[in-house]
């Protein structure tokens, strides 16, 4: 059921704060962004307490986390150590699977540092034909643990 904007409770300020996504493996994943992305990663924390379950609606949740800062944005990346779910491989296609987007002077020298750094292409290299791109290169491509990561040259 969709609602009108009219027909909903105000709407309370709010600001954009981070973009978290679920890893197998923390330390691969700090080491991928930290080294080949240059984000700066923060220690990583542990929340182990019952609270977090109730949080994330995950009964008995236990995990790892890290917050990783860099090129004016802010991600998260959590490692269940209870429950440990199997890993899906997300395509771009599928709902409720979202990407990161880098915009880069050099589109061909980042597709080719995250490939050497342990990343894949999910898409091919193609020039831009319509939209806010138009005109631009880029791809979709995947860190080591498949977070989709979108790379578009910037403009000129």
């Amino acid at each position: 059921m969709t609602s009108n904007a009219s027909d909903l409770p105000p709407l309370p300020e709010i600001s954009f704060d981070h973009t978290g996504f679920i890893t197998p493996d923390i330390a691969a994943s700090v080491r991928f962004w930290q080294d080949v992305l240059a984000f700066e990663a923060q220690p990583v924390g542990e929340r182990r307490q019952e609270w977090i379950g109730a949080f994330m609606g995950v009964p008995g949740a236990r995990v790892q986390l890290v917050h990783l800062y860099g090129h004016g944005t802010h991600l998260e990346f959590i490692q269940f150590e209870t429950p440990q779910d199997e890993m899906a491989t997300p395509r771009a296609s599928q709902g409720n699977v979202a990407h990161v987007c880098l915009m880069t002077s050099d589109v061909d020298a980042l597709r080719a540092r995250i490939l050497a750094g342990g990343g894949r292409e999910q898409g091919r290299m193609v020039a831009i034909t319509e939209g806010v791109a138009k005109g631009r290169r880029g791809l979709y491509m995947m860190d080591p643990h498949g977070v989709l990561i979108e790379i578009v040259e910037k403009a000129a």
